[in-house]
């Protein structure tokens, strides 16, 4: 009879709702980022100090699993930048037009207004004379106006160097379409 009690605890334990709630993992950094930046799928526009103004397209794809980030910088010259998560990490994997493939992912420290993304690896970083994305910023400034700023080094560059460099532009971007 005591079996038969216990048993029923059980039972009752694995479908009541406190049970289910306690077994939920908590969302981590990465995916909470993840869907913030969700909130820039549409069209962007920017324009650089020198006055250009260029376009910036997002897009989610895979089965909502991956954020496309398409900059159209001139005639066949465009660059990408796929966000996704790597386990608890968002990682950003910056497709250059020169030819490298930096892979960036969110800075552990929490900041409230931009999400920051450092250098993790890449490919094709130690080509002579080109540079590559070494860490790069967003922050979401409501429905229809975001800002990014973006760190280049030169490829081979040293330690010393990498603590020297500084933000690139912070350029403000506006929405011109939604999807």
């Amino acid at each position: 009879m005591r079996r038969a009690g216990t048993s029923w605890w059980v039972v009752l334990s694995l479908f009541s709702p406190w049970s289910a709630h306690a077994a939920e993992p908590a969302e981590s950094a990465g995916a909470r980022a993840f869907k913030r930046l969700g909130a820039l799928v549409g069209t962007w526009e920017g324009t650089f100090s020198n006055g250009k103004v260029h376009r910036v397209t997002y897009r989610l794809s895979a089965v909502n699993s991956v954020l496309v980030e398409t900059w159209a910088l001139g005639p066949e010259r465009e660059s990408l930048t796929l966000y996704h998560l790597d386990g608890d990490t968002l990682v950003a994997d910056h497709y250059c037009p020169q030819g490298n493939t930096p892979r960036l992912e969110l800075a552990k420290r929490a900041d409230t207004d931009a999400l920051s993304f450092v250098f993790r690896d890449g490919t094709n970083l130690k080509v002579k004379g080109k540079s590559h994305q070494h860490a790069f910023w967003v922050r979401l400034d409501g429905p229809d106006a975001f800002a990014r700023g973006e760190t280049y080094v030169e490829n081979g560059s040293t330690p010393l160097q990498l603590a020297k460099a500084g933000p690139g532009e912070a350029v403000t971007y506006r929405r011109v379409a939604t999807p």
